[in-house]
């Protein structure tokens, strides 16, 4: 798995993943969730739709990674452009956790909104 990592509206951290999300990569994505917590950057975007597989433990990371961020009062939207990897999430009802969009601009456009930010 490849994680890039940019920035949306200047402010708004994204991590770009690509390849395969399971139990052999999944430290990779917690360290770099882990890595913007300690920035104090608890309000972030991940864009999940150059994902080839997830499994079980990716799913597990993100929920995870959600708790810790709630916990700071912050939030993670998925951008998932993919319909088989967007299937994995409906299946499994986190489509009811997570706030997923299909463009990284629209959860940027609600992140700002919600802080009353001109986007």
């Amino acid at each position: 798995m490849k994680i890039e990592r940019a920035t949306l509206l200047d402010t708004i951290p994204v991590l770009r993943l690509s390849g395969e999300l399971d139990l052999s990569t999944v430290p990779e994505l917690r360290r770099a969730i882990r890595g913007l917590i300690e920035e104090t950057q608890v309000n972030f975007v991940i864009n999940l739709t150059n994902l080839d597989f997830i499994d079980s433990s990716g799913l597990g990371v993100l929920v995870g990674g959600l708790a810790r961020v709630r916990e700071k009062q912050g939030e993670i939207k998925l951008v998932c452009a993919n319909r088989r990897i967007l299937r994995v999430f409906e299946m499994t009802r986190l489509t009811q956790l997570f706030e997923i969009y299909d463009a990284e601009e629209a959860a940027a456009r609600d992140f700002a909104a919600r802080r009353g930010e001109a986007a």
